[in-house]
């Protein structure tokens, strides 16, 4: 949301590319070549070899040219290495001092000084001082990012310089694509970008979930507040109705994998857990954020067209940290969070277990009698909590020169949560950097070692929290064993075998995930001229993992009666992943018309493949009862399962940009894929774009304007296709189990007529800069159309011989608005600077065509009755289905004349949209001469619609307060007209039937579906708190003696409060782990653990 500064490329410079492939570098007598092979086999030794092999070659790749550059620095800058001219030139040397400040005299932190003509040069420190020594009369040049140069002869030995500003390089902000650079004015689509410090100072433990409220028009979910959740992200709207629609993830140039584990599909039984009740990481968490230079977030299918098939979605670009040249540095960071679970649900504490005012403990609603005075209640809600703790160490290393720079991290992260026996832990190292091998070849190349575990708990109506509630206040629930110590304790005074102790479930049960993984690439370019470039690279992403889950014979109903077929149930996957890539592109540019026309053009070739081998095994009826094993459960129940599938695109594009007068831009593109995982007929598929884009204030009229300082039309249109999963054409076989063998297919049958998923989309916007630059506003207007859905789980006539098919069809559009606007309020008023940023959108969404009468998702099928998640034509996308009230013509809700209650329709109608009226963020930033920081950020949402799900099961069986409010109310008088027959007639019957709840069980407290979707709900969540001081240089100095370069120490908080008119658990709500993909769970709260409020304490040194 701030205003940054970004380096700036001059409209009339050739795009710099920066990544390479495999190549062969000669330094001398040395060749370096390097070259790896992917096996098919991938287990966890070869995989941390590959990773040795990897580390190896580049670290010699980076290496090597350091000592070419540096070994004699004299021969490269052309000089005598005399010892006489060595001499005479330190005579003629001296000591100069100075500090860089900008135009409001505020120092400048990482301005570059360099001696002119030479490779000398250094960079200044937090409080824009340097020190270079220099020849007297030689001519220092100080430049910084958005600042025009300026150049000093050296005279003397303090030389002080104030920068200014330079407006045409504060607006030719450069973004990456694809590994290149482009020029910000020339862009016609909708792009972010957000710095390294924002995601470092979010306090959040991965980059994801820091980008919440920071980017318009992107929407992030987490599935819990537990350790490890997945994540889904959302950029502007939906564009599948079964599929993903999570963007693509691109580290370096290379595509990163964010994939979550399936925990109903990915094990060897399907369907013994669901998307909703266990949720498995993303991969995305496994990133270092510390790594991160800046993230580029680009929303638009235009933008993202090159990218291919899996940029349908939109894509953020990470850029990592390679090094800066000059003195080396160490740095070191830490931060130590407390978190805590708030707003979770209040049981009441007036009543006791029974029904129809009569105490029944054997009864587990709560419409009892009073509970005796005197009578002890324990909480048993805080018996499943705990104070999370989460402590994260980084350090890195970093050098360099003018032609070469290296860097080296590592991170750890230990992390209890608010669940006991909950937690999360990563370790993360990372090398990278790049060299200018010559004037006309560079490499860089980077690589990123990710190794995570993480213990985690069912949710919903599987979890603790659930099972917490439902125990009986006057039993203490943390005595959770029986007095032999080994069968699960059931309440007293109470025997129902379908009461079950959550404090088991935690202590004897297992659900864990770890993996280890590497993300690398090696990349150049050779640029024989500056007209010219041919650009190479290769990357890898492998990893493997391990998910494993384990039920105690106890557990449950088995726990003093353990059936033949029962007993412990144990599931272990092991899974390897290996995603490759290769792009080549080689591009021209030229300028005609004495410059005023600039034409650049662009060729490539892409390839990629996503591999996966899993290996999954099922057993049960355990032999020795807390031993958690596949070798310790009954050999006769065991079933296994391999799947090996490969998924592989190929794909040539072309682009060409042409630019006049460095005013109006024109961009043409198009690209064709070949997928491997559609029919012959239909894999190859293309798609193209159009950008184009007008500054405005290039125009004579507003040259001395000083209210508008940049101002920029633009509009994109383009179109995405998108491929399927492996084995959607063809699915997988299973044994026949006839007596002569052979193999079927199961209840999914096949469909050789797939076609690809065809996302066309449009957009029109404007951003500029108002009032010297402290003003930065972009708003964007898009449209969508998303045909041929590719739909899994279609059901069939069972004439066709199959249940279920994956097939195309329904067509849906959306549409929607996005802006952001951020300005100082104060601008170096005395030192102080205040900075004010909000970002809006909204997104709306309509189905055209389906070929049944409503789509729904079957996993959010039951998890509230009578209500699931679907579409109907003519309905938003995002819609809620529910049984909903019989209503007569005029909408009127009918009452039955022989209860006076609501009567409740068999058929599934839409009755409420998931998506808000309105998201929005809010941030705020205060500054006190670059010492002291405070900054705060807020997101919401504006007329949203919610299912309170955990709401409606604690009103059904007396937990809540609302319900006791409902018993002593008396009676009441339902709003309706009676279902007499006059219903539907002029003057129909109003209801004058009345109802005493406390007469009835909890039947009549549940009410219908449409009770319990919360129309317009509002909320505000402060996200993010942060107070921080950074030491002046010279206390640093007095303190430190000079050990120290930079320091500062900080205080956060994060998720601090929500205020919402929402009367649930969440009013984000989210029932759903990413990995179900489709149209997500936000807005669905059933049983969900809210993100806890977190308080956080940190220092960041550099040595």
């Amino acid at each position: 949301m701030k205003t940054v500064r970004t380096k700036a490329i001059a409209h009339n410079e050739v795009p710099q590319p920066s990544q390479l492939m495999y190549w062969p570098i000669q330094y001398g007598n040395i060749v370096v070549t390097q070259f790896y092979s992917i096996k098919n086999k991938l287990n966890h030794e070869t995989l941390m070899n590959r990773f040795k092999d990897i580390s190896m070659g580049i670290a010699i790749m980076l290496i090597v040219p350091a000592i070419s550059i540096n070994a004699s620095p004299y021969d490269i800058a052309g000089k005598s290495n005399s010892l006489a001219t060595e001499v005479m030139q330190q005579q003629n040397q001296i000591t100069v001092k100075g500090k860089v400040t900008d135009s409001a005299d505020e120092p400048l932190a990482g301005a570059s000084v360099q001696i002119q003509g030479t490779s000398q040069g250094v960079i200044t420190n937090a409080d824009g001082n340097y020190t270079i020594t220099a020849k007297q009369g030689a001519t220092l040049k100080f430049s910084y990012i958005g600042c025009k140069p300026q150049s000093v002869k050296v005279t003397k030995a303090q030389i002080n310089v104030q920068m200014e500003e330079d407006a045409n390089m504060l607006n030719e902000v450069v973004v990456t694509e694809f590994g290149l650079k482009r020029i910000q004015r020339g862009i016609g689509s909708s792009v972010q970008k957000v710095t390294a410090d924002e995601i470092a100072e979010s306090g959040r433990d991965n980059f994801i979930t820091a980008l919440q409220g920071r980017v318009s028009g992107m929407n992030v979910v987490s599935s819990s507040g537990a350790p490890g959740a997945s994540t889904q992200v959302t950029l502007r709207s939906i564009t599948s109705l079964s599929g993903s629609n999570q963007p693509l993830y691109v580290v370096d140039g290379i595509p990163m994998n964010n994939s979550s584990f399936s925990a109903s599909s990915g094990m060897a039984v399907d369907d013994i857990y669901s998307s909703r009740t266990l949720d498995f990481s993303s991969r995305g968490n496994d990133f270092n954020p510390e790594d991160i230079e800046n993230i580029t977030v680009l929303k638009g299918a235009a933008a993202a067209a090159l990218y291919g098939s899996n940029a349908s979605n939109g894509a953020i670009i990470i850029t990592t940290k390679k090094g800066t040249a000059g003195k080396g540095k160490v740095s070191y960071s830490n931060r130590f969070r407390w978190d805590t679970s708030y707003g979770l649900p209040d049981p009441q504490t007036k009543y006791s277990n029974g029904n129809y005012g009569v105490t029944n403990y054997f009864n587990t609603a709560r419409f009892g009698g009073l509970y005796p005075e005197g009578t002890k209640l324990y909480n048993n809600l805080a018996q499943i909590l705990q104070t999370g703790f989460t402590q994260v160490h980084n350090v890195s290393v970093e050098t360099g020169t003018e032609k070469l720079t290296m860097r080296a991290a590592a991170s750890f992260t230990d992390q209890t949560g608010t669940i006991k026996n909950t937690d999360y832990q990563r370790s993360n190292f990372s090398l990278s950097g790049k060299a200018d091998i010559t004037k006309w070849m560079r490499f860089e190349s980077s690589m990123q070692y990710a190794s995570t575990q993480n213990n985690k708990m069912p949710k919903g109506t599987s979890g603790p929290l659930y099972y917490a509630l439902r125990w009986p206040l006057v039993d203490d629930m943390s005595n959770y064993l029986d007095p032999d110590g080994v069968h699960m304790r059931y309440p007293y005074p109470y025997v129902d075998g379908d009461m079950y102790n959550p404090l088991f479930l935690m202590n004897k049960n297992k659900y864990y995930d770890e993996s280890d993984r590497i993300i690398g690439n090696v990349a150049g370019i050779i640029q024989p001229n500056s007209h010219f470039f041919l650009r190479a690279q290769y990357g890898w992403d492998i990893g493997t993992q391990t998910f494993e889950t384990s039920e105690h014979p106890l557990w449950a109903k088995n726990n003093y009666d353990i059936q033949p077929s029962r007993g412990g149930v144990y599931n272990l996957v092991k899974e390897n992943f290996s995603d490759l890539s290769m792009n080549i592109l080689a591009g021209w540019n030229d300028k005609f018309f004495d410059g005023k026309l600039t034409i650049t053009a662009q060729v490539g070739y892409h390839q990629m493949e996503n591999k996966i081998t899993r290996l999954s095994s099922y057993g049960k009826n355990y032999i020795v009862w807390d031993m958690a094993s596949i070798n310790n459960v009954d050999p006769t129940t065991i079933v296994s399962k391999k799947r090996s599938t490969i998924r592989r695109i190929q794909a040539i594009s072309a682009q060409a940009e042409f630019g006049w007068n460095n005013m109006a831009f024109l961009t043409l593109r198009g690209r064709n894929d070949w997928a491997s995982t559609l029919p012959t007929d239909n894999r190859s598929y293309f798609y193209p774009a159009l950008e184009a884009s007008f500054v405005l204030t290039e125009l004579p009229i507003f040259k001395e304007n000083e209210i508008i300082n940049y101002l920029k039309l633009r509009g994109a249109m383009a179109q995405v296709g998108k491929d399927t999963s492996p084995l959607s054409i063809n699915p997988e076989l299973e044994a026949t189990e006839l007596r002569g063998g052979g193999y079927k297919y199961g209840y999914t049958g096949p469909n050789s007529k797939l076609k690809p998923e065809m996302t066309t989309s449009y957009e029109i916007g404007a951003e500029g800069r108002f009032l010297n630059d402290r003003i930065v506003a972009d708003f964007t207007y898009f449209r969508t159309r998303c045909t041929d859905q590719i739909v899994s789980g279609f059901r069939l006539s069972y004439a066709t011989g199959f249940i279920l098919n994956t097939r195309n069809l329904g067509d849906f559009k959306t549409w929607g608005w996005e802006g952001h606007i951020d300005g100082d309020i104060i601008h170096n008023y005395n030192g102080w600077r205040w900075n004010v940023g909000v970002n809006l959108s909204h997104t709306g969404s309509k189905t055209i065509s389906l070929p049944m009468a409503e789509y729904y998702d079957t996993y959010t099928n039951g998890n509230t009755n009578g209500i699931r998640l679907g579409t109907m034509v003519g309905d938003p996308v995002t819609s809620i289905h529910g049984l909903d009230f019989e209503r007569n013509d005029k909408g009127e809700v009918l009452i039955d004349p022989a209860t006076g209650a609501p009567r409740v329709s068999s058929e599934w109608t839409h009755i409420g949209d998931r998506e808000p009226k309105l998201r929005f963020g809010f941030s705020t930033e205060f500054t006190f001469k670059r010492q002291w920081r405070f900054s705060a950020m807020f997101s919401g949402k504006f007329k949203s619609t919610v299912i309170n799900g955990t709401g409606r099961y604690l009103a059904q069986n007396g937990i809540d307060w609302d319900s006791v409010k409902k018993r002593e109310q008396g009676s009441v008088i339902i709003p309706g007209v009676l279902k007499d027959g006059n219903e539907n007639s002029e003057n129909p019957t109003p209801n004058n039937i009345a109802i005493t709840y406390g007469n009835y069980g909890g039947t009549i407290y549940a009410g219908s579906a449409r009770d319990w979707v919360q129309d317009n709900v509002n909320y505000l969540r402060m996200s993010e708190l942060r107070l921080s001081y950074t030491f002046t240089e010279k206390v640093l100095k007095k303190l430190t003696n000079g050990l120290l370069s930079y320091a500062q120490i900080y205080v956060s908080g994060n998720d601090l409060f929500t205020i919402t008119n929402y009367n649930g658990l969440d009013a984000v709500g989210n029932t759903m782990s990413a990995s179900a993909g489709g149209v997500g769970g936000e807005g669905y709260d059933t049983w969900g653990i809210p993100s806890p409020r977190g308080i956080t304490c940190g220092l960041s040194v550099q040595f």
